[in-house]
């Protein structure tokens, strides 16, 4: 994982006192889900925060919860702890309706033990009566307490200026300069539910970032880390797991999932599809493939699960292969990487895969080359003889503008044309798209006609 200068705070307290609502109008975006539900917040999401020229990293994780009984639950609490136990500074949150808690008596005995500098948030303190009855959160510890609305972001500001104070007073690294961001890699591991989208995740980083279990549908947001693999800078986006959409009822968090999972496709350079192994693809992977392939996204294959294949290992990825290779005809240049995300089997040369699909994605191709090309594909295709120049106009990903005469080259002579650009410069996991431009005499006479 990527090093940084900026210290980190972690936003904790029980379920549902508004700690995601806070974390969305401290870093001024809508990235935790926001709902009524306790629990909803499973897996810690990161953002930062810029106030009075200082900048920090916050950190919105899972509600604090005692008597944890599920492997799910014993999980999300281990993240929690971890959270903790790497923050600079806590702000503990609590709501002042419901001050007479005994679980938030609970999380203030267990700060009080740890060598880290408390804030207590109490939110819903929005008037002067309330602002006025803090004793009781005052009794919690030698911790500053300041009254806020998450909601109405009252008093926000005097919270973000206690922060800062505290970061300052432990030699806070002041702002820094944005880091230029042409090298980065915005990479997508999308999936349906328990193909191990967030094992893979955690393997990569080599800590337990998300969330992980068997239960379906544990991850809900979609974490966002920067980390370096040999020489690339590669931005993750973990997502939830994909589900046909007559199956995700609107308004609620599986839908809200579902949109930030959408969003983070279309901000993705390069796409991961995990597959399960046994399982193989499915009508809605084949969507999401061709989905990808039309918003111009890198594209790499990831069966995952290998590890559990109980017969010949080679016979089974040969097997694969073939059948994969009819399912997905209609993006021949996919590349396809075998995994294990639970033993970390292959998942270097995964890692090597996606920097080299964002490379071929960036692709150029001189324009003799493509002369050459053209020249060769109307000699074996007699249908191209009305095509008279083929162009590059950009790359990442790589378009080009095939220009022509009287009839419209029928898509099955651009699939070919792209097939003869593909045998020199196969560009791997990237698309390719061929746009048409008529320079007929017609056009000809129209545009002198405007002179």
């Amino acid at each position: 994982m990527e090093t940084s200068n900026l210290k980190t705070v972690a936003l904790v307290g029980r379920p549902n006192v508004g700690k995601s609502t806070l974390f969305n109008r401290l870093i001024g975006k809508r990235e935790a889900i926001e709902t009524p539900i306790a629990g909803t917040t499973r897996d810690r999401l990161y953002g930062e925060v810029l106030w009075q020229s200082e900048k920090f990293n916050l950190v919105d994780v899972a509600g604090i919860e005692a008597g944890t009984k599920t492997e799910i639950d014993r999980n999300i609490q281990e993240g929690v702890e971890m959270a903790i136990e790497n923050a600079d500074l806590i702000v503990f949150m609590v709501d002042w309706s419901d001050k007479d808690n005994e679980a938030d008596k609970q999380v203030a005995r267990k700060l009080r033990k740890i060598n880290k500098k408390v804030i207590i948030a109490v939110n819903k303190a929005d008037n002067i009566e309330r602002i006025e009855a803090l004793e009781e959160f005052e009794r919690f510890g030698n911790f500053k307490v300041v009254p806020i609305s998450a909601i109405s972001g009252k008093n926000t500001g005097n919270l973000l200026d206690a922060i800062v104070t505290e970061l300052v007073t432990k030699n806070s690294s002041p702002i820094v300069e944005e880091e230029k961001e042409s090298n980065l890699i915005n990479l997508a591991i999308i999936g349906r539910p328990n193909v191990g989208k967030s094992t893979l995740l955690n393997t990569i980083l080599g800590e337990k970032r998300a969330v992980v279990s068997s239960e379906a549908g544990t991850t809900r947001d979609v974490l966002d880390v920067i980390f370096h693999h040999k020489d690339a800078k590669i931005r993750i986006f973990d997502t939830a797991g994909l589900r046909r959409r007559g199956k995700i009822i609107k308004d609620t968090i599986e839908s809200f999932s579902a949109l930030r999972t959408a969003r983070a496709l279309r901000n993705s350079e390069v796409v991961i599809l995990v597959i399960d192994a046994e399982e193989g693809l499915v009508a809605g992977d084949v969507h999401i493939l061709g989905q990808a392939k039309e918003f111009g996204k890198g594209i790499i294959l990831a069966v995952n699960k290998i590890d559990l294949v109980e017969r010949d290992i080679r016979e089974f990825m040969a097997e694969t292969l073939d059948k994969l290779q009819l399912e997905l005809n209609f993006i021949p240049w996919l590349p396809v990487v075998f995994i294990s995300a639970q033993d970390g089997d292959n998942v270097k040369s995964l890692l090597n895969q996606v920097v080299k699909v964002s490379e071929n994605r960036r692709t150029k191709v001189e324009q003799e080359d493509l002369d050459r090309i053209l020249e060769f594909a109307k000699e074996s295709n007699f249908q191209l003889q009305n095509a008279k120049s083929l162009v590059q106009k950009k790359n990442n990903p790589p378009i080009f503008e095939l220009r022509y005469t009287r009839e419209k080259p029928h898509y099955t002579q651009i699939r070919y044309l792209e097939n003869k650009i593909r045998d020199i410069f196969p560009m791997e996991g990237s698309p390719m798209f061929i746009d048409l431009l008529s320079v007929g005499r017609n056009q000809k006479r129209k545009r002198s006609s405007k002179r």
